[in-house]
């Protein structure tokens, strides 16, 4: 038996629907020494147990490997594996010496960007990725060198950063409540998230109460990039996180993240983000009721683009990296009359804003991104 053979019988197990015969097919090619193959069972079954994951990476042949070394590093950071943040702060940069760019672009969010340790990650991407580095708007400050103290630098500044607890800047309103985050996300991630799912956009959809199927209306003008599981990396997990604490529940109860750009004129009419368990059947069963929305703004919009909620008589002004959490349902699931809201036509440029949905329990993405293990 070869990698080969591993691969091709895990095509035939994975044609025939017998996903558990698959991975184990997988898992043999990457004992072998296959990285896609060692990783796609690493994450296949972090889901359950991502301290056995974490063993199984360290001991296939790839174990070596710095891509592999990195996707080690994400599973046991996000599965509660390796919780010291001063041995994650340190890994990044080792393995964005050794030519992980990821490694780096993960660094990056953790940094303030008019620093000087800012500043000397984005140096070493220009050097390594010009071609990432002028999509993402890095620009190189300095030369290339290996300074051991700035190096030392940011490894402090990432683990003080990966233990950042958020408050919120604002309570807009208590009753809902509606909680304002104003720069919890930096300019840095807000332009990594635009740039690098915005070839997913799709015309935005509403859901038909008759069918339980995505169709185009009048009310949602706007395009959307789903970030499905597939698609997940670290920033987008970090965000999850985020949203994870500051809205006080699990990563698993939430929907995908969604990336949305409304262009001028463009708008989402007043609506409730809560479901009703007989017109939103299909969806419904997905988690329950949508307890929590978390907005986030990408850019600063100068002229409307505001989420507005009526009946509260509150105008909120898009600000790029700041984050508006609010409730959408009581206790009991009961719909909260006041979460009614839209959001107002930009005037003159787009509005860039991701959501995140909150759902009463685990979600299909929830439980295929982070499965049943996760602490929160």
């Amino acid at each position: 038996m070869n990698v080969e053979q591993c691969i091709k019988n895990a095509n035939e197990a994975h044609a025939s629907g017998t996903t558990a015969a698959a991975m184990q097919w997988l898992k043999q090619a990457g004992e072998f020494g296959d990285v896609n193959a060692a990783l796609d069972y690493a994450y296949f079954s972090s889901r359950e147990n991502p301290r056995k994951s974490v063993a199984f990476l360290e001991g296939v042949k790839c174990a070596d490997n710095p891509v592999v070394q990195f996707h080690k590093l994400q599973i046991g950071y996000y599965g509660d594996v390796i919780t010291n943040t001063k041995l994650v702060a340190k890994t990044l940069i080792a393995l964005g010496n050794e030519g992980v760019i990821e490694a780096y672009l993960v660094a990056l969010s953790y940094l303030p960007v008019n620093s000087t340790t800012f500043s000397y990650i984005a140096s070493r991407v220009c050097h390594l990725a010009p071609n990432i580095s002028k999509q993402l708007n890095l620009h190189s400050a300095s030369q290339v060198t290996n300074d051991e103290s700035l190096n030392q630098e940011v490894i402090e500044e990432i683990s003080e950063s990966l233990g950042r607890v958020y408050e919120p800047s604002k309570v807009l309103d208590t009753s809902l409540p509606i909680n304002v985050y104003e720069s919890l996300l930096s300019e840095y991630e807000c332009h990594y998230l635009i740039t690098k799912f915005s070839s997913l956009l799709q015309p935005s959809m509403i859901v038909d109460p008759r069918t339980g199927e995505g169709i185009i209306d009048s009310v949602r003008t706007s395009y959307v990039a789903v970030i499905e599981p597939s698609h997940c990396d670290w920033i987008t997990r970090k965000l999850d996180k985020v949203i994870s604490q500051i809205t006080n529940t699990p990563r698993r109860n939430g929907e995908a993240l969604n990336l949305l750009r409304y262009e001028p004129g463009q708008q989402y009419k007043p609506h409730y983000d809560g479901l009703n368990e007989i017109n939103d059947g299909l969806m419904f069963k997905d988690g329950k009721q949508r307890t929590k929305t978390a907005l986030v703004y990408l850019n600063t919009v100068d002229e409307g683009g505001e989420t507005l909620f009526p009946k509260l008589n509150i105008r909120i002004v898009p600000r790029c990296g700041t984050v508006v959490v609010f409730s959408n349902s009581d206790k009991d699931g009961k719909l909260l009359l006041n979460s009614y809201h839209s959001g107002a036509p930009s005037i003159s440029q787009n509005k860039w804003i991701v959501t995140k949905w909150i759902r009463e329990c685990t979600t299909i993405y929830g439980n295929v991104v982070y499965g049943t293990y996760t602490k929160g």
